[in-house]
């Protein structure tokens, strides 16, 4: 079995604290242990009575190459701005280490999101290749934005690490979530987790899960 595939149903079971049934079948079906060198997050963002004026809501979404936040992390941040300073509507990716961001990259989709009932769906991306990681938003779509996103909204930094073996999406579903006016999320669900290793097999986790949106008024 799988161990990558065994401790990421493992950390879904944690976040959940349900039963998560996946078919002995598909567990099987995945390789020995290989290197891991690129992961992909599918997210679906649906929005419930969003106010323009206000840019609400907001979403901040965490991805890291590794359990912890200590080190090297990335964000991504949807209806706002907030580094260097607070600009209400679009989007941005920022790179951490640590408490510190390093390197931020807006998109080039300004506005905020404004139509009611529409559901926002994106790909997060972390690659590892020739001693870099980067991360990517691939595949965005919305009403408000249309088509957004894609191979060169990415930011990359040097790392020693030799896999992604370390990642955690237990990680992603802790830190992520809505910032501001969560009473105007319907949901924001992780629907698909899949990665791909050295030895080229692709594999892939189907469980939709929903973060928990009723943050705030």
């Amino acid at each position: 079995m799988n161990a990558f595939w065994l401790r990421a149903a493992q950390n879904f079971l944690t976040v959940l604290s349900c039963t998560l049934a996946i078919s002995v079948g598909t567990l099987t079906r995945a390789a020995d242990d290989s290197d891991v060198i690129q992961i992909e997050e599918y997210w679906e963002l649906e929005v419930g009575g969003p106010d323009a004026n206000r840019s609400a809501p907001q979403v901040t979404m965490i991805m890291s190459p590794t359990e912890s936040l200590d080190g090297d992390f990335f964000a991504f941040t949807v209806n706002h701005w907030s580094y260097p300073d607070y600009a209400p509507g679009g989007y941005q990716l920022q790179q951490w280490q640590g408490d510190d961001c390093v390197e931020s990259r807006h998109g080039w989709r300004t506005s905020p999101i404004a139509v009611d009932g529409e559901v926002i769906t994106w790909v997060q991306r972390l690659s590892l290749d020739e001693g870099q990681v980067r991360f990517q938003v691939l595949s965005g779509h919305s009403e408000s934005w249309g088509n957004f996103g894609g191979e060169g909204f990415s930011l990359s930094q040097p790392s020693d690490l030799g896999r992604l073996n370390n990642y955690r999406p237990a990680t992603s579903l802790n830190q992520s979530g809505i910032g501001y006016a969560g009473n105007r999320v319907s949901s924001l669900t992780l629907t698909r987790l899949k990665w791909i290793t050295a030895d080229g097999e692709v594999h892939e986790m189907v469980a939709p899960i929903d973060i928990d949106s009723d943050l705030d008024p």
